[in-house]
């Protein structure tokens, strides 16, 4: 029996509610099928997986995605996909609502590419190797690493998506079988030597699988493939991929070696954490620090002016302005939520469900930015100010906060916006480490009129009402 996706949009739909407007289809295999959703009151698409549950084979593989998804829900990282909300309707579906990437996964590019530059491949490599490290520190092992589960937005940032095959650390070692119902768990070409030879795993098979996707961006092709799933696990078990210099001579020997390494057959010869690797990478190729994936041929290459002096900045004035209009045009995208009072009632719903909009309380600004922490909800009320994630929030006495910018530079400008203690001995709380330069001006025009600007560290904008322009005010300092 197929699935039938009219159907399952159809359920979906009344699943979800009139506040969603289910649209296309984005995916589908196996049992379940992901659609793309627009989310009225906040004005944004969601992506939505959902499960037909009258094709599982087992009561058990509905567990499974949703003793899943729940796990996956409680990762909250730049370098992978949030979950916003795990549900069901009538026993006939489950769902699950992720954030809704418009970029191309590492499959596509490859499809397109075949092969990357060697610092694609690094940034790519690094930041789905700092995703894993976040993950594994929960105990959630991915077991899938493959093109197909690595994302890319529109900007160029890597985010790592699917853990539907993931578990617990525990689990693995443990009596529960969720994730071995008469079915392989993972893809021959990716799977480590102990997965394909069935014994357990842990955090450092997702390593192996990591050196298996750089080993492909960089020859290609991935070191093993077969005519059958059979003959591809021996070879994972047994054969020695071919040299990456050997396919690839523009490969520097510090990142054949990482690579080699990842590759090792015995696990206690690999990388034995993500965060390790992820130096590792950085090491043999410092360009592998930069987030940004630059797609050939629309790559914009764009100079930090930092420390140039008068004389410098009056040379260049021409290319200043360009650089923010690119900046502006290309890598910015207006923020997911920008309302301030009054507010429309759908959206002081929305906010309410997220326990973001307290009864007693007067909300004067609810924003969300595009990008990477579109899943960060900041509201500033006449009392409290919120700092709401899918699933976690905090909150401040207005009158015991003010705010503070920071610029970084990560192949392009980015801002990151801090709340800090009004009072000694406070925890600085970084709210957005990944604002556009459109998103940092909504933000910072907004946010002046509404909280006191830290004088000690990072900088402010100050908008005049009365004059045109505005003011600049900083104090340099690290983030």
């Amino acid at each position: 029996m197929s699935l039938d996706t009219v159907t399952l949009r159809r359920r979906l739909q009344q699943a979800l509610g009139k506040e969603f407007s289910v649209g296309d289809l984005l995916g589908e295999g196996g049992f379940a099928a992901v659609f793309r959703v627009h989310e009225k009151p906040l004005n944004r698409d969601v992506a939505v997986k959902v499960l037909d549950l009258g094709l599982t084979p087992s009561p058990g593989l509905a567990v499974r995605f949703v003793r899943e998804a729940r796990t996956v829900a409680q990762l909250e990282h730049p370098h992978i996909v949030p979950i916003y909300k795990v549900g069901g309707h009538k026993n006939e579906v489950l769902y699950i609502v992720m954030r809704c990437l418009d970029g191309p996964s590492l499959r596509q590019l490859l499809e397109t590419y075949r092969r990357l530059s060697v610092g694609d491949a690094g940034r790519i490599g690094r930041q789905v190797a700092d995703a894993l490290g976040y993950a594994h520190g929960f105990g959630v092992v991915h077991r899938d690493i493959k093109p197909d589960n690595i994302l890319l937005d529109t900007s160029g940032h890597v985010l790592v998506t699917d853990f539907g095959i993931a578990k617990a650390a525990q689990e693995a070692s443990g009596t529960s079988q969720l994730t071995t119902e008469g079915m392989v768990v993972g893809t021959p070409q990716y799977m480590s030597p102990e997965q394909a030879t069935g014994d357990a795993v842990d955090a450092r098979s997702d390593i192996y699988a990591l050196g298996v996707v750089l080993y492909q961006m960089l020859a290609g092709s991935p070191p093993f493939d077969g005519e059958s799933a059979q003959s591809i696990l021996m070879k994972q078990a047994t054969a020695t991929p071919v040299p990456i210099r050997r396919l690839r001579s523009d490969v520097p020997p510090a990142l054949a070696a990482v690579i080699e390494r990842l590759l090792a057959k015995d696990p206690a010869e690999r990388f034995q954490t993500a965060d390790e690797v992820s130096r590792a990478l950085v090491a043999a190729l410092p360009d592998a620090a930069r987030d940004r994936v630059r797609f050939r041929g629309s790559a914009i290459a764009i100079r930090s002016l930092v420390g140039v002096g008068v004389a410098g900045c009056l040379a260049v004035a021409g290319f200043v302005v360009g650089a923010v209009v690119v900046s502006w045009t290309m890598f910015s995208g207006p923020p997911r939520l920008d309302a301030v009072a009054p507010l429309p009632d759908s959206v002081a719903a929305a906010l309410r469900r997220r326990a973001a909009h307290p009864s007693s309380d007067t909300t004067q600004l609810a924003f969300i930015p595009d990008g990477p922490q579109d899943s960060i909800l900041l509201v500033v009320g006449k009392r409290r100010v919120v700092v709401s994630g899918p699933h976690h929030a905090r909150s401040y006495r207005r009158d015991s906060v003010a705010y503070t910018f920071f610029a970084t530079w990560r192949g392009g400008p980015h801002f990151l916006f801090a709340l800090l203690p009004t009072a000694a001995g406070g925890r600085r709380d970084t709210v957005f480490t990944h604002l556009s330069l459109r998103g940092f001006w909504a933000l910072a025009r907004r946010v002046n009129r509404l909280l006191p600007a830290d004088g000690r560290v990072g900088f402010h904008v100050e908008t005049e009402i009365r004059l045109p322009g505005y003011r600049v005010n900083r104090r340099v300092e690290s983030p």
